[in-house]
C-alpha cells in the first residue's frame, strides 16, 4: 500500500495518540490506519511496532474475541502499515459489573490463547540481584525514609532486602501465557455489540498473567477509579474456567501481583521519591511492605 496515495483518495482525519511515534488516521469515518516509518523511530520502538504487526497478521487467520478486525498488517524494513476497522472506546464513567465482566472475559481469552509461532521460544530465567544491587536499593530506600525522620520503620525494609532474591525466583515460576504487556483502559475498544476488544499490541509477549491484571488495576486507580480487586479477579478466574476448563486460585494471582509490586518498588521507587511528601512516600512504602507480607515465600 502506498500510504500517501491512499490518503489522498479518502476523507482523512489525523488521530493524535501522544508520543507513540506512529502516524494514525481515521479513514472515511470507518477505518483506522497506523503508519510507522523506520527512519523516524529508534530501533527498539520500530521493533515493537513490527511485533504488533506480526501478531495481528498471525491472528488474522481466525477471529479472536479479544481482537479488533484487522484488514491489513504489512511489514518491511522501512515501514509498517496496520489497517483496521474503527471502533468506539468505552468510557470510564460507565464502568459497572457488566463491563468488568466483559473486560475480564477478553483478557482471559487472550491468556488462554496459543501464542504465535514467532513468540514460542525458551523463556530465560530471571536473574537474581547482586549483593551490590541489593545494598544500593536498600541504601536508596533508607535515604528516602530518612527525609521523614521518625515517620517510618526500617525493619521491614531490611527483611525485604534479605528475601528479595527468593521472591524474584518464586515470582519467576508463574506460568507463562500470552500477555498484552500494556493492558490499561486506553487500550480498550468496544464493538457494536458491546464486546471489549484490546488494541496497541507493541508489548505483546509471553509472561505471567498477574502482570496484565496488576497493571490494569493500578492504572485505573491512578485515574482515580477504584474497583473491588476481589470482584475483578473473581470474574477473571470464572472467565478462565469457562473458556478453558482450567481452575486457578484467586489467591495465587494476588500473591504474584503482590510480588511484582514489591520487586518493582524495591528496585526503582527510591529513585523517584527523594523530595516527595510524607504522604506520597507513605503510600508507596506502605503498599510495598503490605504486599510483601501478602506474598512472603
Amino acid at each position: 500500500m502506498n500510504v500517501n496515495e491512499y490518503l489522498n483518495g479518502h476523507n482523512v482525519m489525523e488521530i493524535k495518540v501522544g508520543k507513540s511515534g506512529a502516524d494514525v488516521y481515521e479513514i472515511d469515518g470507518k477505518y483506522v490506519l497506523k503508519h510507522v516509518v523506520h527512519e523516524k523511530l529508534k530501533e527498539e520502538l520500530f521493533a515493537a511496532y513490527t511485533r504488533e504487526a506480526l501478531f495481528y497478521r498471525n491472528q488474522m487467520t481466525r477471529p479472536r474475541i479479544y481482537l479488533p478486525e484487522v484488514l491489513r498488517a504489512e511489514t518491511s524494513e522501512n515501514e509498517i502499515i496496520i489497517f483496521m476497522k474503527k471502533y468506539c472506546r468505552p468510557q470510564r464513567h460507565t464502568i459497572n459489573a457488566e463491563l468488568i465482566q466483559k473486560i475480564t472475559k477478553s483478557l482471559a481469552a487472550l491468556h488462554t490463547d496459543a501464542p504465535p509461532s514467532f513468540m514460542c521460544k525458551e523463556q530465560q530465567k530471571a536473574e537474581p540481584l547482586s549483593d551490590q544491587k541489593i545494598t544500593e536499593c536498600l541504601c536508596g530506600w533508607k535515604s528516602v525514609l530518612a527525609e521523614h525522620s521518625g515517620s517510618f520503620h526500617e525493619n521491614q525494609l531490611e527483611e525485604i532486602a534479605g528475601k528479595i532474591n527468593d521472591l524474584i525466583a518464586w515470582h519467576d515460576s508463574e506460568e507463562r501465557v500470552l500477555i498484552h504487556g500494556d493492558f490499561h483502559w486506553d487500550n480498550l475498544l468496544e464493538d457494536e455489540n458491546g464486546n471489549i476488544l484490546l488494541c496497541d499490541w507493541q508489548g505483546v509477549d509471553l509472561g505471567g498473567a498477574s502482570g496484565d491484571l496488576s497493571f490494569f488495576l493500578s492504572r485505573l486507580g491512578g485515574d482515580g477509579i477504584r474497583i473491588d480487586d476481589t470482584v475483578f479477579l473473581d470474574y477473571y478466574v470464572s472467565a478462565i474456567w469457562k473458556l478453558s476448563g482450567k481452575q486457578i486460585q484467586r489467591q495465587d494471582i494476588i500473591r504474584h501481583m503482590n510480588a511484582a509490586n514489591v520487586i518493582t518498588s524495591f528496585l526503582f521507587w527510591h529513585h523517584y521519591l527523594h523530595g516527595g511528601s510524607e504522604e506520597q512516600v507513605g503510600d508507596i512504602y506502605s503498599k510495598m511492605t503490605r504486599d510483601f507480607k501478602g506474598c512472603t515465600v
